[in-house]
């Protein structure tokens, strides 16, 4: 809370209020948070005794918030000094038809193989990010920390996984561009084990699938674009290898562990439609 009051804001922008949905926490985690909503009547904390999915979250914090923008932050990320302000100038430009803005995704780097591996994954993710953006094609929403325009949110369907998926995928088939702040980091916490990074991106992929089902259209990803524009996915890897040249000797177990991910990801999708609502913790 600290941060975003020490953010400057863009003219004409005002913080109205800021929701917290905590589900399952232990109660003495939200000692904290509860004075400070005393103190401060622009927060709203929302307990719930057991996690119901990330969808049903964000559908609180919808149905609680009022604005021409919100602004969402996973509990496991850390807006960098200046980007939420980056985000708000990226969408609410004058005559902006931007729908999402969303932040660049970085973590704490090492030097064990599920660290290379992430930061092969992630460096090739932003780059496919931002390649797409200047092409103005995408349709993909970096979920850890995005702007959307409120009136372009609907309740998100129960079970839903990759939200920042759906909802710039919904707001570019109303026209909206989608826009990628590279200038606005995020540090995100990652795995620090390859089985569950498998896990995460089994469901990360299953949720893929699961966006191509409810909106008719795949999200733009470097999996996706893998099949469809090969070259272009390659190239992307080129660029995010030529930058860090350390990632050349881990992309074979980068390519093995992410096609695990994503067979089991399929597997996931034919058996059921409504895994990984709640997803386990992987206890960072």
């Amino acid at each position: 809370m600290r941060l975003i009051e020490s953010e400057d804001f863009p003219d004409d922008y005002v913080l109205k209020r800021v929701v917290i949905v905590a589900s399952g926490c232990p109660k003495d985690t939200l000692d904290a948070v509860r004075a400070l909503s005393k103190r401060d009547t622009r927060i709203l904390l929302i307990e719930e005794e057991s996690r119901r999915g990330k969808a049903s979250a964000m559908n609180e914090i919808r149905e609680n918030s009022f604005g021409s923008y919100l602004l969402f932050i996973n509990s496991d990320a850390m807006p960098g000094r200046g980007s939420i302000a980056k985000l708000l100038s990226a969408i609410g430009q004058e005559g902006s038809q931007v729908g999402v803005a969303s932040a660049h995704p970085s973590f704490d780097r090492g030097s064990s193989v599920t660290s290379l591996i992430e930061e092969l994954m992630w460096g090739v993710h932003n780059e496919c990010s931002l390649r797409l953006n200047h092409m103005n094609l995408s349709n993909h929403g970096s979920d850890e920390m995005m702007v959307v325009r409120t009136d372009l949110l609907s309740e998100l369907p129960e079970g839903l996984v990759n939200d920042g998926a759906y909802i710039a995928g919904r707001a570019r088939l109303r026209g909206y561009s989608i826009k990628f702040c590279d200038e606005a980091p995020v540090l995100i916490d990652v795995p620090d084990r390859c089985v569950d990074l498998i896990r995460q991106r089994q469901r990360i992929i299953f949720g893929h699938f699961q966006v191509w089902r409810l909106t008719g259209m795949s999200p733009k990803t470097v999996e996706s674009l893998l099949l469809n524009s090969p070259k272009f996915s390659v190239a992307l890897v080129v660029r995010t290898v030529a930058a860090s040249p350390r990632l050349l000797k881990i992309i074979p177990l980068a390519v093995v562990s992410e096609t695990v991910a994503i067979v089991l990801g399929l597997k996931d999708m034919i058996s059921s439609t409504r895994k990984h609502g709640v997803w386990k913790r992987y206890g960072n």
